[in-house]
Protein backbone atom coordinates (compact mmCIF):
# COMPACT_ATOMS: atom_id res chain seq x y z
CA UNK A 1 0.00 0.00 0.00
CA UNK A 2 0.93 3.47 -0.44
CA UNK A 3 2.49 4.96 2.25
CA UNK A 4 -0.09 8.29 1.54
CA UNK A 5 -2.77 5.89 2.86
CA UNK A 6 -0.29 3.69 5.00
CA UNK A 7 -0.08 4.27 8.56
CA UNK A 8 3.36 4.49 8.86
CA UNK A 9 4.83 7.62 6.75
CA UNK A 10 7.81 7.71 8.13
CA UNK A 11 10.40 8.80 5.59
CA UNK A 12 13.92 11.10 4.67
CA UNK A 13 13.26 14.20 3.87
CA UNK A 14 14.48 13.49 0.13
CA UNK A 15 12.23 10.44 -0.31
CA UNK A 16 9.20 13.38 1.00
CA UNK A 17 9.96 15.83 -1.14
CA UNK A 18 10.98 13.83 -4.26
CA UNK A 19 7.82 11.52 -4.36
CA UNK A 20 5.24 14.33 -3.25
CA UNK A 21 6.15 17.65 -4.45
CA UNK A 22 5.90 18.15 -8.37
CA UNK A 23 7.26 20.77 -10.48
CA UNK A 24 5.06 23.63 -11.48
CA UNK A 25 2.85 23.15 -7.61
CA UNK A 26 1.53 25.27 -5.54
CA UNK A 27 2.04 25.16 -1.84
CA UNK A 28 1.96 26.61 1.18
CA UNK A 29 4.21 27.37 4.37
CA UNK A 30 2.37 26.22 7.22
CA UNK A 31 4.30 28.23 9.89
CA UNK A 32 5.02 31.56 9.79
CA UNK A 33 7.84 33.73 11.52
CA UNK A 34 8.43 30.44 14.23
CA UNK A 35 9.05 27.16 13.78
CA UNK A 36 9.73 27.83 10.05
CA UNK A 37 10.46 24.09 8.03
CA UNK A 38 13.82 25.37 6.81
CA UNK A 39 15.04 21.79 6.53
CA UNK A 40 12.01 20.67 3.99
CA UNK A 41 12.33 23.82 2.35
CA UNK A 42 16.25 23.18 1.62
CA UNK A 43 15.48 19.95 0.05
CA UNK A 44 13.00 21.39 -2.00
CA UNK A 45 16.14 23.36 -3.26
CA UNK A 46 18.19 20.66 -3.14
CA UNK A 47 15.79 18.66 -6.02
CA UNK A 48 16.01 21.92 -8.10
CA UNK A 49 11.76 22.00 -8.09
CA UNK A 50 10.64 24.08 -10.51
CA UNK A 51 7.83 27.23 -11.09
CA UNK A 52 6.61 26.00 -7.81
CA UNK A 53 3.49 29.05 -6.38
CA UNK A 54 3.92 29.70 -2.74
CA UNK A 55 1.77 31.21 -0.20
CA UNK A 56 3.43 32.93 2.54
CA UNK A 57 1.95 35.03 5.63
CA UNK A 58 5.16 36.90 6.45
CA UNK A 59 8.34 35.47 4.75
CA UNK A 60 11.98 36.06 6.48
CA UNK A 61 15.06 33.70 4.89
CA UNK A 62 13.07 31.22 3.19
CA UNK A 63 11.27 33.10 0.71
CA UNK A 64 14.42 34.69 -0.01
CA UNK A 65 16.51 31.24 -0.36
CA UNK A 66 13.71 30.05 -2.69
CA UNK A 67 14.24 32.80 -4.95
CA UNK A 68 17.71 32.60 -4.86
CA UNK A 69 17.56 29.21 -6.08
CA UNK A 70 15.25 30.14 -9.03
CA UNK A 71 12.65 27.25 -7.36
CA UNK A 72 9.60 29.99 -7.44
CA UNK A 73 7.98 31.60 -9.85
CA UNK A 74 4.54 32.91 -8.63
CA UNK A 75 4.11 34.51 -4.37
CA UNK A 76 1.17 35.49 -2.74
CA UNK A 77 2.55 36.65 0.12
CA UNK A 78 1.64 39.45 2.76
CA UNK A 79 5.06 40.36 4.15
CA UNK A 80 8.70 39.86 2.88
CA UNK A 81 11.61 40.78 5.38
CA UNK A 82 13.73 43.56 4.14
CA UNK A 83 17.10 43.39 5.78
CA UNK A 84 19.16 46.64 5.82
CA UNK A 85 15.94 48.88 4.25
CA UNK A 86 16.45 50.21 0.66
CA UNK A 87 20.11 50.21 0.59
CA UNK A 88 20.13 47.09 -0.29
CA UNK A 89 19.42 44.89 -2.92
CA UNK A 90 17.14 41.60 -1.89
CA UNK A 91 16.88 38.21 -3.78
CA UNK A 92 13.32 40.09 -4.00
CA UNK A 93 14.74 42.81 -5.71
CA UNK A 94 16.82 40.58 -8.26
CA UNK A 95 14.06 37.82 -9.07
CA UNK A 96 11.30 41.00 -9.53
CA UNK A 97 13.91 43.33 -11.80
CA UNK A 98 15.14 39.83 -13.96
CA UNK A 99 11.01 38.87 -14.04
CA UNK A 100 12.28 35.47 -12.45
CA UNK A 101 9.25 36.25 -10.04
CA UNK A 102 5.39 37.75 -10.21
CA UNK A 103 3.69 38.62 -7.16
CA UNK A 104 -0.33 38.75 -5.46
CA UNK A 105 0.09 40.78 -2.28
CA UNK A 106 -2.52 40.43 -0.06
CA UNK A 107 -3.00 41.42 4.14
CA UNK A 108 -2.32 38.69 6.88
CA UNK A 109 -5.86 38.92 7.33
CA UNK A 110 -7.27 38.52 3.38
CA UNK A 111 -4.65 35.39 2.94
CA UNK A 112 -5.26 33.85 5.87
CA UNK A 113 -8.98 33.99 4.51
CA UNK A 114 -8.05 32.46 1.73
CA UNK A 115 -6.69 29.35 3.64
CA UNK A 116 -9.20 29.65 6.20
CA UNK A 117 -12.41 29.01 2.97
CA UNK A 118 -10.41 26.65 1.61
CA UNK A 119 -9.86 24.23 4.44
CA UNK A 120 -13.53 24.83 5.39
CA UNK A 121 -14.47 23.44 1.86
CA UNK A 122 -16.01 26.94 1.31
CA UNK A 123 -15.57 28.53 -2.90
CA UNK A 124 -14.89 32.20 -0.95
CA UNK A 125 -15.22 33.64 2.45
CA UNK A 126 -16.30 37.59 3.56
CA UNK A 127 -13.16 39.71 4.49
CA UNK A 128 -13.15 42.94 6.30
CA UNK A 129 -14.54 45.72 4.04
CA UNK A 130 -12.36 48.36 5.17
CA UNK A 131 -9.64 47.30 2.79
CA UNK A 132 -11.87 47.92 -0.58
CA UNK A 133 -9.99 51.68 -0.29
CA UNK A 134 -6.40 50.05 -0.19
CA UNK A 135 -4.09 48.95 -3.26
CA UNK A 136 -4.31 45.59 -1.71
CA UNK A 137 -8.24 45.00 -3.62
CA UNK A 138 -7.70 47.72 -6.20
CA UNK A 139 -4.23 46.95 -7.84
CA UNK A 140 -4.16 43.06 -9.03
CA UNK A 141 -1.30 40.57 -9.89
CA UNK A 142 -1.20 37.13 -11.80
CA UNK A 143 -4.35 35.88 -9.86
CA UNK A 144 -6.08 38.68 -11.66
CA UNK A 145 -10.00 38.66 -10.49
CA UNK A 146 -9.17 35.05 -8.69
CA UNK A 147 -9.03 37.33 -5.30
CA UNK A 148 -11.89 39.69 -4.33
CA UNK A 149 -14.89 39.93 -4.99
CA UNK A 150 -18.27 41.52 -4.51
CA UNK A 151 -22.09 39.82 -3.41
CA UNK A 152 -24.88 40.58 -1.98
CA UNK A 153 -25.58 40.15 2.06
CA UNK A 154 -28.68 38.14 1.77
CA UNK A 155 -29.88 39.52 5.40
CA UNK A 156 -28.84 43.04 5.02
CA UNK A 157 -28.85 43.29 0.66
CA UNK A 158 -25.47 45.38 1.42
CA UNK A 159 -22.70 44.84 -0.54
CA UNK A 160 -20.14 42.32 1.23
CA UNK A 161 -16.36 42.00 0.00
CA UNK A 162 -15.52 38.33 0.07
CA UNK A 163 -11.77 36.38 -1.02
CA UNK A 164 -11.42 33.54 -3.01
CA UNK A 165 -10.60 29.79 -1.21
CA UNK A 166 -7.57 28.52 -2.06
CA UNK A 167 -5.76 24.20 -1.85
CA UNK A 168 -2.86 24.49 -2.35
CA UNK A 169 -1.11 21.52 -4.01
CA UNK A 170 0.78 20.49 -0.58
CA UNK A 171 1.73 22.45 2.73
CA UNK A 172 5.33 21.88 5.01
CA UNK A 173 5.28 21.88 8.08
CA UNK A 174 7.45 21.51 11.23
CA UNK A 175 6.50 20.48 14.56
CA UNK A 176 7.83 19.50 18.44
CA UNK A 177 5.94 16.03 17.76
CA UNK A 178 4.69 14.18 15.38
CA UNK A 179 3.82 10.38 15.14
CA UNK A 180 4.58 7.89 12.66
CA UNK A 181 1.08 8.05 11.04
CA UNK A 182 1.18 11.90 10.60
CA UNK A 183 -0.95 13.24 13.58
CA UNK A 184 1.36 16.61 14.05
CA UNK A 185 1.55 18.66 17.33
CA UNK A 186 2.55 22.18 17.30
CA UNK A 187 2.79 24.51 20.69
CA UNK A 188 3.86 28.07 20.84
CA UNK A 189 2.85 30.52 17.70
CA UNK A 190 0.12 28.88 15.73
CA UNK A 191 -0.26 32.06 13.56
CA UNK A 192 -1.47 30.49 10.33
CA UNK A 193 -0.44 26.80 11.05
CA UNK A 194 -3.96 24.84 11.31
CA UNK A 195 -5.69 26.90 8.08
CA UNK A 196 -2.52 26.15 6.40
CA UNK A 197 -2.19 22.88 6.50
CA UNK A 198 -5.91 21.89 6.67
CA UNK A 199 -6.51 23.92 3.28
CA UNK A 200 -3.70 22.15 1.36
CA UNK A 201 -4.28 18.95 -0.43
CA UNK A 202 -1.60 17.11 1.81
CA UNK A 203 0.81 18.08 4.00
CA UNK A 204 4.74 17.16 4.58
CA UNK A 205 5.75 17.14 8.00
CA UNK A 206 9.02 17.46 9.74
CA UNK A 207 9.20 17.01 13.33
CA UNK A 208 12.14 17.26 16.23
CA UNK A 209 10.95 14.39 17.63
CA UNK A 210 8.47 11.08 16.72
CA UNK A 211 6.92 9.69 19.51
CA UNK A 212 4.07 6.59 19.78
CA UNK A 213 0.63 7.75 18.97
CA UNK A 214 -0.36 7.10 22.64
CA UNK A 215 1.40 10.40 23.86
CA UNK A 216 -0.50 11.86 20.61
CA UNK A 217 -3.69 10.52 22.17
CA UNK A 218 -2.19 11.70 25.80
CA UNK A 219 -2.14 15.42 24.83
CA UNK A 220 -4.96 15.62 21.86
CA UNK A 221 -5.30 19.35 22.05
CA UNK A 222 -1.64 20.00 20.71
CA UNK A 223 -3.08 18.31 17.31
CA UNK A 224 -2.82 20.45 14.69
CA UNK A 225 -2.70 18.49 11.77
CA UNK A 226 -4.50 15.01 11.97
CA UNK A 227 -3.12 12.08 10.60
CA UNK A 228 -4.94 12.17 7.41
CA UNK A 229 -4.10 14.84 5.76
CA UNK A 230 -0.50 13.96 6.21
CA UNK A 231 1.34 12.46 3.03
CA UNK A 232 4.71 12.28 4.90
CA UNK A 233 6.59 12.16 8.31
CA UNK A 234 10.25 12.91 8.35
CA UNK A 235 12.14 12.71 11.88
CA UNK A 236 14.59 16.03 11.55
CA UNK A 237 15.84 17.23 14.90
CA UNK A 238 17.08 21.56 14.51
CA UNK A 239 14.74 21.07 11.23
CA UNK A 240 13.74 24.68 12.00
CA UNK A 241 17.42 26.25 12.81
CA UNK A 242 17.92 29.18 12.39
CA UNK A 243 14.11 29.76 13.56
CA UNK A 244 12.66 28.91 17.03
CA UNK A 245 11.01 26.22 18.42
CA UNK A 246 9.82 26.23 21.74
CA UNK A 247 10.77 23.48 24.29
CA UNK A 248 13.63 22.82 21.87
CA UNK A 249 15.74 25.59 21.14
CA UNK A 250 15.85 29.52 20.27
CA UNK A 251 16.59 32.07 17.04
CA UNK A 252 19.62 32.18 15.86
CA UNK A 253 20.66 35.74 15.13
CA UNK A 254 24.05 35.86 14.53
CA UNK A 255 23.26 32.89 11.36
CA UNK A 256 20.68 34.95 10.20
CA UNK A 257 22.28 37.82 9.87
CA UNK A 258 24.95 36.22 8.07
CA UNK A 259 22.70 34.94 5.29
CA UNK A 260 20.81 38.22 5.34
CA UNK A 261 24.41 40.24 4.89
CA UNK A 262 25.17 37.72 1.69
CA UNK A 263 21.76 38.36 0.41
CA UNK A 264 22.72 41.51 -0.83
CA UNK A 265 24.98 40.06 -2.91
CA UNK A 266 24.01 37.69 -5.56
CA UNK A 267 27.48 36.26 -5.94
CA UNK A 268 27.20 35.71 -1.61
CA UNK A 269 23.60 34.70 -1.70
CA UNK A 270 24.88 32.01 -4.06
CA UNK A 271 27.78 31.16 -2.03
CA UNK A 272 25.92 30.90 1.07
CA UNK A 273 23.12 28.57 -1.08
CA UNK A 274 26.40 25.94 -1.87
CA UNK A 275 27.72 26.00 1.49
CA UNK A 276 24.28 25.44 3.47
CA UNK A 277 22.27 23.97 1.19
CA UNK A 278 23.62 22.08 -2.37
CA UNK A 279 27.26 21.10 -0.65
CA UNK A 280 25.47 19.33 2.97
CA UNK A 281 23.69 16.19 1.95
CA UNK A 282 20.23 16.75 4.63
CA UNK A 283 20.05 18.95 7.87
CA UNK A 284 22.23 16.05 9.90
CA UNK A 285 25.29 17.76 7.74
CA UNK A 286 23.78 20.77 7.98
CA UNK A 287 24.30 20.91 11.71
CA UNK A 288 27.61 18.96 11.64
CA UNK A 289 29.00 21.78 9.18
CA UNK A 290 27.34 24.46 11.58
CA UNK A 291 29.51 22.59 14.61
CA UNK A 292 32.77 22.86 11.93
CA UNK A 293 32.69 26.32 11.55
CA UNK A 294 31.16 27.94 14.57
CA UNK A 295 32.00 25.43 17.65
CA UNK A 296 29.47 22.99 19.45
CA UNK A 297 28.94 25.79 21.79
CA UNK A 298 27.62 28.00 19.59
CA UNK A 299 24.95 25.10 18.91
CA UNK A 300 23.84 24.51 22.27
CA UNK A 301 23.65 28.09 23.60
CA UNK A 302 20.49 27.67 21.39
CA UNK A 303 19.37 25.35 23.70
CA UNK A 304 16.20 25.89 25.91
CA UNK A 305 15.60 25.90 29.15
CA UNK A 306 12.92 23.14 30.46
CA UNK A 307 9.50 24.80 31.19
CA UNK A 308 6.65 22.28 31.02
CA UNK A 309 3.18 22.78 31.50
CA UNK A 310 1.26 21.49 33.92
CA UNK A 311 -0.53 18.04 32.97
CA UNK A 312 -3.84 17.95 31.99
CA UNK A 313 -6.03 14.95 32.85
CA UNK A 314 -8.11 13.93 29.99
CA UNK A 315 -9.39 10.68 32.13
CA UNK A 316 -12.68 9.35 32.09
CA UNK A 317 -14.61 5.74 33.55
CA UNK A 318 -13.97 4.44 30.03
CA UNK A 319 -16.61 1.87 31.04
CA UNK A 320 -18.19 0.48 27.68
CA UNK A 321 -21.99 0.68 27.75
CA UNK A 322 -22.11 -3.19 26.78
CA UNK A 323 -20.14 -5.39 28.54
CA UNK A 324 -18.32 -8.62 27.67
CA UNK A 325 -21.47 -10.88 27.49
CA UNK A 326 -23.34 -8.01 24.85
CA UNK A 327 -25.65 -7.14 28.36
CA UNK A 328 -25.70 -3.36 29.09
CA UNK A 329 -26.45 -2.08 33.00
CA UNK A 330 -27.61 1.13 31.79
CA UNK A 331 -30.53 -0.03 29.69
CA UNK A 332 -31.57 -3.17 31.53
CA UNK A 333 -31.19 -5.31 28.44
CA UNK A 334 -28.89 -7.40 26.05
CA UNK A 335 -27.89 -6.34 22.31
CA UNK A 336 -30.82 -8.46 20.99
CA UNK A 337 -33.20 -6.92 22.95
CA UNK A 338 -32.16 -3.42 22.07
CA UNK A 339 -32.40 -3.97 18.70
CA UNK A 340 -35.82 -5.57 18.83
CA UNK A 341 -36.97 -2.32 20.50
CA UNK A 342 -35.54 -0.18 18.04
CA UNK A 343 -37.19 -2.25 15.21
CA UNK A 344 -40.81 -2.21 17.02
CA UNK A 345 -40.95 1.56 17.23
CA UNK A 346 -39.84 1.96 13.85
CA UNK A 347 -36.21 3.93 14.70
CA UNK A 348 -33.93 1.16 12.31
CA UNK A 349 -34.14 1.83 8.83
CA UNK A 350 -35.00 -0.71 5.89
CA UNK A 351 -31.36 -1.47 4.24
CA UNK A 352 -32.66 -1.49 0.67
Amino acid sequence: MDKFMDSDKLMSASEAISRFVKDGDSFVFANCLYCMPLALAHEIIRQKKKNLMVFQQGGIEEIDQLLESGVINRMVVAYNFRAGGKRLITPLDRALRQGRVVIEEMTNHTLLSMMKAGAMGYPFIPVLSGIRVTDVVKRKGFLGDQRFAEIKDPFTGKDVLVVKGYNPDFAIMHVQRADRAGNAQLWGAMINSKWAALAAKKVIVSAEQIVDTEVVMSSPHLTVVPAHKVCAVVECPWGAHPSEVAGHYDYDLPFRALFFGSASNEEASKAWLDEWVYNVADRQEYIEHYVERFGRDTLLRLKAKPFPSVPADYGFTFKSVWDEKGYSEDLGMDMKGFLKMLEDKGVLLDGD
